[in-house]
C-alpha cells in the first residue's frame, strides 16, 4: 500500500523577505548611480529620484534585515539581527504583510521612472507579490526569540560507556598476509 505524500507548506514571507532586502541592496545602488547621474548636466532629473531611491532602499534594508520566525524548524538568524528584530517587532504595521506589501508597493512607484533605480524597484515589487501571496495563506511576520541554553543538573548527565562497542574481526586492526 503506497504510503500518503506529505504535505508540504511553503512558506511565502521567508521568500518575500530575500527577495524584498536583495531589492533594497539593489536600489539603494542604483540611488547612489542616479545621484552620481543626476550631478551631470544631461541628467539632472535623476538626482531627486536617486536620493529618494537611496533613502528608501536603506531604511527598507533595515526592516528587512531581520528574517521572521519559521512555524516549523530552527530559523537561521542574520549576523546581528537582534537589534534590528527589537526595532522591527515595535512597528505593528511592518508585521502584517498585506500592510507591507501595499506600502512597499506604493513607496517604489517613483523609483520606476529612472533607470538606475528600476532593477531593485522591479525586485521590490516581486516581493510585495510574494508577501501579498503569504498575508493571503495566513502568515504574518513574528521575532525570532534565541533559545536558551539548557542548565546541566547532577541527575541528567549521562556517563561515558564502560566498554567499547564491539567490532568485527576484518576492523580489529590486524594486517592482512601478502
Amino acid at each position: 500500500m503506497p504510503s500518503q505524500p506529505v504535505k508540504r507548506s511553503i512558506q511565502w514571507g521567508i521568500w518575500g523577505n530575500e527577495t524584498a532586502l536583495l531589492g533594497a541592496y539593489v536600489l539603494t545602488i542604483g540611488g547612489v548611480i542616479g545621484i552620481v547621474g543626476g550631478v551631470t548636466q544631461n541628467f539632472l532629473f535623476w538626482l531627486p529620484i536617486g536620493i529618494y531611491g537611496l533613502i528608501f532602499g536603506i531604511l527598507m534594508s533595515f526592516l528587512e534585515y531581520p528574517r521572521g520566525k519559521k512555524s516549523k524548524g530552527n530559523t537561521v538568524t542574520r549576523w546581528h539581527q537582534s537589534c534590528f528584530s527589537s526595532m522591527v517587532s515595535k512597528l505593528p504595521v511592518v508585521s502584517n504583510y498585506y500592510y507591507r506589501a501595499f506600502i512597499y508597493f506604493v513607496v517604489c512607484l517613483p523609483t520606476l521612472i529612472i533607470v538606475p533605480t528600476f532593477l531593485g524597484s522591479a525586485c521590490v515589487m516581486i516581493g510585495c507579490g510574494i508577501y501579498f501571496g503569504a498575508a493571503a495563506h495566513g502568515e504574518s511576520w513574528s521575532p525570532v526569540v534565541p533559545r536558551s541554553q539548557p542548565q546541566r543538573t547532577g541527575g541528567n548527565v549521562s556517563e561515558p560507556p564502560a566498554q567499547p562497542p564491539p567490532r568485527l574481526p576484518q576492523h580489529t586492526g590486524a594486517r592482512y598476509a601478502t
